[in-house]
């Protein structure tokens, strides 16, 4: 049976869902008839989607897709384990695991530059893109949420790496990303993640998408 590997963060891991097993990568792998690789992490920064998607054997999978989580979210590690962490973000269960780590958050929080977080988001999906163009694997991009609200897309300093990115493969850009899509579900779960209809609704854009361009 060929195999999808999905990559992304809470809203693909299926964070909220009675049952993880109906969250979008097994919703489109049912429609296509593929095995799922569900690599979604609550809370995950695109760097571990990118070393994710660097560190798997691409050759057992027919089809790659990515689904990027918010520019400012940043991968840390320490002698304890690898955690994320982004500005403003209090991490309780991350600093009951090391409580050393509430120096490097708050630091985060007071000193970071969006700018740079952004170019670095960009970047991973050149990068991302170039890895699986090189793997000759058909793939699928996205945006879970907020990328796409932010004027650095539009900035004329970013346009080096925009004109980079291969559109034609990235679901919703410029302007749309899961949560333009699922808007109009009747409920969402208290942390914000859409529910089974939001999933189903994710998995058929993508599945159509699919089929237009694969």
């Amino acid at each position: 049976m060929k195999k999808l590997l999905a990559i992304g963060d809470s809203f693909t891991y299926g964070e909220e869902l009675p049952d993880v097993n109906n969250a979008w990568p097994y919703v489109l792998g049912h429609k296509l008839g593929y095995q799922v690789v569900n690599c979604g992490v609550p809370g995950s920064a695109n760097s571990r989607m990118l070393r994710c998607l660097i560190e798997h054997d691409l050759s057992q999978f027919a089809l790659v897709v990515i689904a990027w989580s918010h520019f400012d979210r940043i991968e840390m590690s320490d002698e304890v384990g690898t955690y994320e962490t982004w500005p403003g973000g209090e991490r309780k269960r991350q600093v009951a695991e090391a409580p050393w780590r509430k120096t490097v958050i708050n630091y985060i929080s007071r000193h970071h530059d969006d700018d740079y977080l952004y170019r670095q988001y960009l970047i991973y999906i050149i990068l991302a893109q170039s890895h699986l163009i090189v793997c000759n694997k058909p793939y699928i991009m996205l945006d879970a949420f907020g990328n796409h609200l932010d004027s650095r897309r539009n900035n004329l300093q970013n346009l080096d790496l925009v004109q980079q990115i291969n559109i034609d493969r990235f679901l919703g850009w410029p302007n749309e990303s899961m949560m333009e899509w699922t808007k109009n579900c009747p409920t969402t779960g208290p942390g914000g993640h859409f529910l089974d209809q939001g999933h189903q609704i994710v998995a058929e854009k993508i599945y159509k998408k699919i089929v237009a361009s694969i």
